[in-house]
């Protein structure tokens, strides 16, 4: 079964994905047997369930283009106004993003900690860190990542860029965010 236009999306079907958080009560209506993630995020758009769709897209999307995807966003809520330590993150989850080395995914977990939280910009860099590979501090034995943690901290940080405006704008961002995910899955933008 085709995904429709979501070529970086590797997974057939949108249940697939769903399984890995929980969906809300508003949205599981939507989800039916068969249905492919085009057709599912789709869904989520035109009944206004933003958060789902934010939360499926970051499931849905490899790390690298959901990590993208997330610095495309903070980029948009935040431009330049970024604390130290945040533009610290930031700088790291983009350099991993275009130079996707151990080295650099190594280091992004200094300034994913150093970050205040909530903070979008030390989720992004977290989720680097969480992207795979040995997630022990120095000395201990191998810890992998927990399965998709990289993808919820990749929620995290879009929902976080998504707040940055008016009350009255969030679900509008929220909206445009889950749209602009969908350019990244139709291999747009990276």
């Amino acid at each position: 079964m085709s995904n429709g236009p979501l070529m970086k999306i590797e997974t057939a079907m949108a249940a697939e994905i769903c399984a890995h958080f929980d969906l809300q009560d508003e949205a599981k209506p939507l989800l039916r047997d068969g249905m492919n993630p085009y057709d599912f995020v789709t869904a989520l758009i035109e009944k206004q369930q933003y958060v789902d769709a934010v939360r499926f897209m970051a499931h849905a999307l490899p790390a690298r283009d959901g990590i993208w995807w997330g610095c495309l966003c903070l980029q948009h809520a935040f431009g330049n106004d970024l604390t130290p330590p945040d533009r610290a993150a930031a700088t790291v989850a983009a350099r991993w993003v275009m130079q996707p080395t151990e080295e650099n995914r190594t280091a992004a977990k200094a300034p994913a900690d150093a970050a205040p939280p909530p903070s979008g910009a030390g989720a992004l860099a977290m989720a680097v860190f969480q992207s795979g590979g040995n997630v022990a501090p120095p000395g201990l034995p191998l810890m992998l990542p927990a399965p998709f943690a990289a993808a919820k901290s990749i929620a995290l940080a879009v929902t976080l860029a998504s707040i940055k405006t008016e009350p009255v704008r969030i679900a509008r961002m929220q909206r445009s965010y889950v749209e602009l995910a969908i350019e990244v899955a139709k291999g747009s933008l990276i």
